[in-house]
């Protein structure tokens, strides 16, 4: 099963609460379509790589009505590996906040976390429908093609019970969006640090998402003097005190101040002069004991390191992250 005729589509911006984004669109225009549980499949290849930030997709439930999915992928064509296990991996999945905009109508489809596809050869990729049906289009040929001239989307085919069974239909396009871009930030930089030994200010970053219920949280420190001993602080509230205990730093925290001070949580800035450290959303440290992370709270963190004022042993902070769980 090879499409031979290409159909070319412009990148469409996404909606307005994604204005960031790129849009690479299929067509919305259904004629068939299939139930809760089904999927989509199709090729996609990519020229540069690229971040998958969300998804638009079409669904037949009435508007206002929850709607999620789940993507898929694997190397290789998805072509007679509908109804085979064999390779598939989930990759990303909607967020839950999805609510459907009416057959017809591209739904936002926020994901738990970005994915990636990566140039060389085709990756199959399965939509798998897991609230809410799918509405899709019948293939003619003419309309199984769809680039902006980085990615290419090759369509496809639609199964009623992906990787185990069911019936295939071919060919079949899905009704949808890949929307591109830089991955969302997970939090925010805030607090002025001050300049270390080396000359620049050390700085907070994290990497994963701000999903509790997905714990894949990583906090990161950059720019730290050489080999040096530190760990990171966190609290749920902000502040700012200069120099505390004499430090050449400032402290960004306020309120009740927890330290990852467990095992291999204490860590030196090696030859790379950065500690980065996996967040347990369920124990985090805190004066009294260790508290998990709730949905909607929003946690500051902030490390503390060693350094060295003209051979003068002293300390000093990164600046401090803000981050908004959900």
């Amino acid at each position: 099963m090879k499409h031979l005729l290409l159909s070319l589509s412009a990148a469409a911006l996404c909606s307005a609460a994604a204005s960031a984004q790129t849009c690479l669109e299929t067509t919305f225009v259904s004629n068939n379509g299939g139930a809760t549980g089904w999927a989509n499949y199709m090729d996609v290849t990519v020229l540069n790589p690229t971040t998958v930030v969300s998804l638009e997709a079409n669904f037949n439930v009435a508007a206002g009505s929850p709607v999620n999915l789940e993507v898929w992928t694997r190397t290789g064509t998805y072509d007679g590996f509908e109804q085979d296990p064999t390779g598939w991996t989930l990759v990303a999945q909607g967020d839950g906040t999805a609510l459907a905009a009416g057959t017809g109508t591209p739904t936002p489809v926020p994901l738990v976390a970005p994915f990636d596809f990566l140039p060389g050869a085709a990756t199959g990729v399965a939509i798998v429908y897991t609230v809410g049906g799918n509405p899709y289009t019948n293939g003619t040929g003419a309309n199984q093609l769809y680039t902006d001239g980085n990615m290419t989307i090759e369509l496809g085919s639609s199964c009623s019970a992906p990787f185990v069974g069911g019936s295939v239909f071919t060919p079949r396009i899905w009704n949808g969006s890949f929307c591109t871009g830089s991955a969302p930030s997970v939090g925010t930089n805030y607090c002025m640090a001050a300049s270390n030994s080396t000359g620049v200010f050390a700085a907070m970053s994290a990497s994963g998402s701000n999903v509790v219920a997905s714990n894949d949280l990583v906090i990161e420190a950059n720019d730290l003097p050489l080999n040096s001993f530190g760990f990171f602080l966190t609290s749920l509230t902000s502040g700012f005190v200069a120099n505390p205990g004499g430090s050449e730093g400032n402290l960004c925290l306020g309120g009740s101040i927890g330290r990852y001070v467990g095992p291999g949580q204490i860590q030196t800035s090696g030859a790379t002069g950065s500690i980065a450290l996996a967040i347990d959303n369920t124990m985090v440290p805190q004066p009294m004991g260790a508290v998990a992370i709730t949905a909607g709270e929003t946690w500051f963190f902030q490390l503390w390191n060693r350094d060295a004022v003209n051979g003068v042993a002293t300390s000093n902070f990164t600046d401090g992250y803000e981050i908004t769980f959900q």
